[in-house]
């Protein structure tokens, strides 16, 4: 008898639904500390009381584990665990209250890459204090959407925050509706892809939770897998025009493009380079036609590449570029952060660059042969996010809803829940990822609890 035949009654439907309540209690505790908790913290007793975070994050989790990835629910899982965060305050960032801000200024005919975040002093909305003095790093897309919502909310704050939260869960459903027609093309069981990469709380606590634009982004980007997996000219192009609208939406969009055209290849190959490059650059014309057609079209153009616009580099991250920047800032040396924050941009953008070209020269594909696309796709995206000027723990959302659609051995699927317990846990008390050796010590502890179910991505049909 199979370990996956063995399984603990409690992750069969019936005893699943137990967990579920769990987990939702969980998320609505969690929702219950936010507000008595300060956000962001501050002082060392903000992150002491912080630290209250890990108790129900750690209930969501250990309810995503027991549920497991034979419940043959884990969509109306994944949206009973966000309903009680549609009514929570900001989780873990300030960055809506930016959002909202430029809506406002869009909506006011006034110019985000001019205009400072700090200058309008909206009633209710405080901007985070390392971006008052900037102006917007996102595309027009993204500016459209904040001035759509602003609209919506009439000005009201908690409704900005409502309307914003809904239209992240609608985000959430569309990357799993993706996600269950791109499994059975790649052999993957629906339940355990929807399981692993959908109902897992890193999406729900980030992007329902701590609200960020990343969950349009990804919503794009699995549209873009969907339609890429079905090859032919027709996925090849729609997807591309699909990864130029993530382009309007956030920049790391490009990472996904490699991904795209390796998917449309391997879907249905050709036997020589000149159809390669050219189903390429076919879907290159469309990204970037679409991306240049939405940012001049929308009257906004492309602002968000100057010099005001808030470099991630200014902000406490864990990438060791921003590690620079915030030495030079605690040994007081603001005034030569500039030509600092220039040069490390300089080398973020080669190193991903670097990193992009040897991921098509070693897993992308040849004449006759498709490669590794799933490789290059989250390889794409896991290079924008470690090797670039910042990395936040929801940039690990970008690769979180494919991984179990990329066919990991044993070995990788271990080390991904292992990570998945480390952004979760360590984002909850605020210390970012500076605190893996918690992550590591309950996951090393639900190992020990499910051993025999560790191997959950190797139910597969067909494959």
């Amino acid at each position: 008898m199979s370990a996956l035949e063995t399984r603990s009654r409690v992750t069969d439907p019936a005893g699943g639904w137990g967990w579920v309540g769990f987990g939702m209690l969980s998320s609505a505790v969690t929702a219950a500390f936010a507000w008595v908790v300060p956000q962001p913290a501050v002082t060392v007793v903000d992150y002491l009381l912080a630290a209250l975070f890990l108790v129900p994050c750690a209930g969501m989790l250990l309810a995503w584990w027991r549920i497991g990835p034979r419940f043959p629910h884990p969509v109306v899982a994944t949206v009973l665990w966000s309903l009680p965060l549609l009514a929570c305050p900001l989780l873990f960032s300030l960055d809506v209250n930016a959002y909202l801000t430029q809506g406002w200024m869009v909506l006011g005919g006034h110019d985000p890459y001019v205009m400072t975040l700090g200058e309008p002093r909206l009633p209710g909305i405080t901007v985070g204090a390392d971006w008052v003095e900037t102006t917007s790093v996102y595309p027009a897309g993204a500016l459209l959407i904040f001035a759509a919502v602003f609209w919506a909310s009439g000005g009201l704050p908690w409704l900005g925050i409502l309307l914003f939260r809904l239209l992240h869960l609608a985000c959430l459903l569309v990357v799993a509706w993706a996600v269950k027609r791109i499994a059975p093309r790649v052999g993957v069981p629906v339940n355990t892809a929807l399981w692993a990469g959908i109902a897992t709380p890193l999406l729900i606590l980030q992007w329902i939770g701590g609200l960020h634009n990343d969950a349009v982004l990804v919503a794009l980007i699995a549209l873009a897998v969907l339609v890429a997996t079905r090859g032919g000219w027709s996925g090849l192009l729609l997807g591309g025009a699909l990864i130029g609208v993530s382009l309007t939406i956030k920049q790391s969009g490009a990472a996904a493009g490699l991904g795209i055209v390796a998917l449309a290849w391997a879907a249905s190959p050709g036997r020589d380079w000149w159809r390669l490059a050219g189903r390429a650059a076919a879907a290159g014309v469309a990204a970037v036609g679409v991306f240049v057609g939405v940012s001049l079209g929308s009257g906004l153009g492309f602002g968000w590449n100057n010099p005001t616009a808030g470099s991630p580099l200014a902000v406490m991250s864990d990438s060791p570029l921003s590690w620079v920047t915030q030495a030079m800032k605690f040994l007081g040396q603001e005034e030569s952060l500039t030509p600092v924050i220039r040069i490390l941009t300089f080398i973020a953008g080669l190193a991903v660059l670097t990193a992009w070209v040897w991921l098509v020269v070693r897993f992308g594909p040849r004449p006759g042969e498709p490669g590794r696309p799933w490789v290059v796709l989250l390889g794409g995206l896991l290079a924008f996010a470690l090797l670039g000027p910042a990395l936040q723990p929801w940039y690990f959302t970008w690769v979180a809803p494919f991984v179990a659609l990329a066919l990991p051995d044993l070995r990788w699927q271990r080390v991904w829940l292992s990570a998945t317990v480390v952004v979760v846990m360590a984002a909850s008390t605020q210390i970012s990822l500076g605190s893996p050796l918690l992550g590591l010590a309950v996951w090393w502890l639900w190992r020990r609890f499910e051993a025999r179910n560790l191997d959950v991505f190797r139910e597969r049909t067909g494959v």
